[in-house]
């Protein structure tokens, strides 16, 4: 046995190597791909969802559901620290920043980001501190009153449209939304470029302060659409970030599932490709080595 390894190539053990990991991923690709599929096939389809009954909806409480059907806006979603509202949105986000220290290139610079930087130290020693982000001020997302027929959708499903729909940009959007009124705060922010903010926007200082707002219009998600979720007192809640979800472009049940969890049987053969050419090009590196070994002795 020992002979007969020191014959393989060393080329040939490196790609059996590589084999091996391709198709180890694979198969952890596979089982996700059936863990979804199983998952999926686990809910109860609800065939006309619309024309369902008080009575008819509580007989799904509690239980994993999946149906399709169009998105109706019943509600306005408003920001309630500034009460800014669009109405007619989906969806509404604030994203917060600050102007803070950073570094670029070993130099030590000023920038707005949207979340806490840490303190930056210069080339020559000097403690560049930056100011604290005021994390109740940070990014917000509110979804309307959404709902399809009788059943409503909870806030987690924000993420699904966000994900989804293209947001229509913030700087001088919704002067006409109430965006002009101040409102109670301790940040020193009043209306500016359509939002909220601290200091001259022309003439920022480290520590000031930029509200801004992006909203998805209702009209950007219209026709049917799929649901996936659990169900508990008539709102269809997220039962996990991995497979509750919303989607576009479906006709039917099989349709969504195989949408739902195609991307991983994709990626599982794709390994599984790799893993065969790279055992193939073992097997190759092999039998070459082997038949130039065998030329060699019969010369000899």
């Amino acid at each position: 046995m020992k002979q007969f390894l020191e014959k393989i190539p060393t080329a040939s053990i490196v790609l059996l190597i590589v084999a091996g990991m391709f198709a180890a991923w694979g198969g952890y690709q596979s089982r996700r791909y059936r863990a979804a599929c199983a998952v999926f096939d686990s809910a109860e389809q609800i065939e006309n969802v619309g024309a369902l009954t008080p009575a008819q909806l509580a007989a799904y409480e509690g239980k994993t559901v999946c149906f399709f059907g169009a998105l109706t806006v019943t509600g306005t979603p408003a920001d309630p620290l500034t009460g800014v509202t669009v109405p007619g949105a989906l969806a509404l986000t604030r994203r917060t920043s600050m102007y803070q220290y950073s570094l670029s290139d070993d130099s030590v610079v000023t920038d707005w980001f949207s979340y806490q930087m840490p303190n930056v130290n210069g080339k020559n020693g000097e403690r560049y501190e930056n100011p604290v982000f005021p994390a109740e001020l940070g990014g917000l997302t509110l979804l309307c009153g959404a709902s399809v027929g009788p059943v409503k959708l909870a806030d987690a499903y924000a993420r699904a449209f966000t994900a989804s729909y293209p947001y229509v940009a913030s700087a001088g959007q919704y002067s006409d939304y109430e965006t002009d009124r101040a409102f109670d705060n301790a940040y020193g922010l009043t209306p500016q470029d359509g939002g909220y903010g601290s200091g001259d926007p022309d003439d920022p200082h480290l520590g000031d302060l930029r509200v801004r707002y992006e909203y998805i219009p209702a009209e950007a998600a219209g026709g049917r659409l799929f649901f996936f979720g659990r169900l508990s007192g008539g709102v269809l809640g997220a039962e996990d970030p991995e497979n509750a979800f919303m989607m576009d472009g479906c006709e039917t049940f099989a349709q969504a599932r195989e949408k739902a969890a195609g991307d991983r049987k994709d990626n599982a053969n794709g390994l599984f490709l790799f893993a065969g050419l790279n055992a193939a090009a073992a097997v190759a590196v092999f039998g070459v080595k082997t038949l130039r070994n065998r030329k060699r002795g019969a010369e000899g």
